[in-house]
């Protein structure tokens, strides 16, 4: 099973709402098939969630709090190089 539709089974149990958890599937998806050097910091996400918004505004129209934020948030956990804490 891919990742991202794992996670979005584990959320679905937790009572995540069902269009959210759609979305949240779909971007991620698209997210993991760019390259790993696409996907290795903070930057990258914030880049990608604003594409996202411009380039797939039908994905999130179901959701109230559709934001940039919001994808960033989906993606941090996947961010392939965290900043250290320090």
């Amino acid at each position: 099973m891919h990742f991202a539709r794992a996670a979005v089974m584990f959320r679905a149990r937790s009572g995540m709402a069902m269009a959210q958890l759609e979305v949240q599937a779909r971007v991620l998806e698209e997210w993991f098939r760019l390259p790993e050097s696409r996907r290795q910091h903070a930057t990258d996400a914030v880049a990608f969630a604003f594409r996202v918004l411009r380039e797939h505004p039908e994905w999130l129209s179901e959701l109230k709090d559709a934001s940039h934020e919001l994808i960033v948030d989906w993606l941090m956990p996947h961010v392939s190089k965290q900043p250290e804490a320090g």
